[in-house]
């Protein structure tokens, strides 16, 4: 949250006193994350003229690869209970959270946070009794919610229990800020909407029920951050970003990719001439002001009309003399500089948790490790640890989802039933591991021949048939030759 003191003296007078400070890491990691740090990648050369570093943007490539590996389409919510998981189905396809689901893993590792909070539109709204009720056209929707505007209201035992979602919108080119909050008051959380202008007045709206009571303990807002310790002053409750403490790894990828790009551009031939080689001829030009100045144009012994015939002056020395021509072909230490890149990936990726080795620069460009994933020791590690993150994420969407399908539209539902974020092969197993999953479940009878086949051998249903009725006919032929 930006500083808004209207925002803020609206919080302070309900009790809440705010510190802002720890937003200004949001806006770090923002700018790390769009690719380009100001005081970092920007500077001026000798003549003065604004230049800027060659960039890698390895900040949103290590966000991309984690949200990839936590979450791919393999991936399945799961709910004990047979209805919940219909309505669930239903509802989850209808929000399109699965298509979310990448994009908050990347959005909240690089902010520290991301919030999905559940909303009701276009449902009637009972003000006396302070409830709503759903007709055909009432609508569940899924808002996600970036760091900045995330306020943690009371934080217990590093878990934000209570929060604020502050937004601003425009109307008629003035500024409304709208405050959503979240309160846990006697085990059920109350709901409140408020809307103020630039003077802190607050402004009446048309079909906004100002409170409400869901008189449930389940949250209708659920967070994601990245699973590690937040060691940065000003802690809010927020998260912590997954490059926060790798800022000078990202410098230093940053270096060495321009050292890389630089020595490319800078490493053409160059020939160095003696004045005596040289014929300056005197030409008129005009500035912008109309003035008309002379200037003195070079033209070097390799220009065309001067190729073949050179007059040198009396005292010139011999032409094979170095003091009259002289080339210098730069190293372009490619090999140097490609080493000095991988050491900075290197460092990189263990710093976010992604162990090293993960990425690899060849050829110009950066490349992802292709060994499995469940090699890296320290990426498994990390891995299970946000998925354990990510899975109570989800389950927090999907309780939310539930309490409103009973609350509001008279779903057969319950929010507190079991639910789990699923990988149908597991997830970061081994092939070695699955192989053998797949052997104690044939062997124990929990998998059929056609499904053992069609897993274990990667075949289609189609070449696995084909495959059985091969088995079987040399099994009967095998019969007869031994006369059983």
């Amino acid at each position: 949250m930006d500083e808004n003191s209207v925002v803020l003296k609206y919080l302070k007078e309900k009790g809440y006193n705010v510190d802002t400070k720890y937003y200004q890491n949001v806006s770090i990691w923002k700018e790390w994350y769009d690719g380009t740090v100001s005081e970092f990648h920007k500077y001026h050369d000798q003549n003065n003229i604004e230049r800027e570093l060659y960039k890698l943007g390895m900040a949103k490539k290590g966000c991309e690869d984690w949200s990839s590996i936590l979450f791919t389409e393999r991936d399945n919510i799961i709910a004990d209970s047979k209805d919940n998981q219909e309505y669930l189905d239903k509802m989850l396809e209808n929000l399109g959270f699965y298509d979310k689901i990448p994009d908050n893993i990347e959005n909240a590792f690089w902010s520290s946070t991301v919030a999905t909070v559940a909303r009701v539109k276009d449902a009637i709204i009972d003000k006396k009794k302070k409830v709503l009720l759903a007709n055909e056209s009432t609508k569940m929707e899924l808002i996600d919610v970036p760091a900045k505007q995330i306020v943690p209201l009371k934080v217990e035992h590093g878990k934000i229990v209570d929060l604020a979602i502050v937004s601003t919108i425009k109307e008629d080119n003035k500024e409304i800020y709208y405050i959503e909050t979240h309160e846990l008051i006697n085990n059920e959380y109350i709901i409140r909407n408020v809307y103020l202008d630039s003077n802190g007045t607050e402004v009446e709206r048309e079909g906004i029920l100002k409170e409400y009571n869901t008189h449930s303990n389940i949250p209708l807002f659920s967070l994601l951050s990245p699973k590690i310790v937040n060691n940065k002053k000003y802690n809010n409750g927020l998260g912590l970003s997954i490059y926060a403490n790798a800022i000078d790894q990202l410098k230093s990828c940053d270096i060495a990719y321009n050292n890389y790009v630089t020595d490319g551009v800078l490493g053409g031939k160059k020939v160095f001439y003696n004045r005596k080689l040289i014929k300056y001829v005197l030409v008129k030009r005009k500035d912008e002001n109309g003035e008309e100045y002379t200037e003195e144009i070079p033209i070097y012994p390799d220009d065309l009309t001067k190729q073949q015939f050179q007059v040198l002056s009396d005292e010139a020395e011999t032409i094979n003399d170095k003091a009259l021509i002289q080339e210098h072909n730069p190293d372009l230490r490619m090999d140097d500089n490609e080493k000095n890149i991988n050491l900075a990936l290197n460092l990189y990726s263990f710093k976010i948790g992604l162990g090293k080795g993960y990425y690899k620069f060849e050829n110009g460009t950066v490349v992802t490790a292709t060994q499995y994933l469940g090699e890296n020791r320290d990426l498994v590690s990390n891995a299970k640890k946000h998925r354990k993150a990510l899975n109570s994420y989800v389950v927090g969407v999907a309780r939310s989802i539930l309490l409103l399908g009973r609350l509001l539209f008279g779903e057969n539902v319950n929010e507190k039933d079991a639910i789990n974020l699923t990988d149908k092969d597991g997830f970061l197993v081994s092939d070695e591991e699955l192989q053998e999953q797949y052997r104690q479940d044939f062997n124990a009878g929990l998998m059929s021949k056609l499904t053992y086949l069609m897993k274990a051998r990667g075949m289609s249903e189609e070449a696995a048939r084909e495959e059985m009725e091969r088995i079987k006919s040399e099994s009967t032929s095998i019969k007869d030759l031994v006369g059983e």
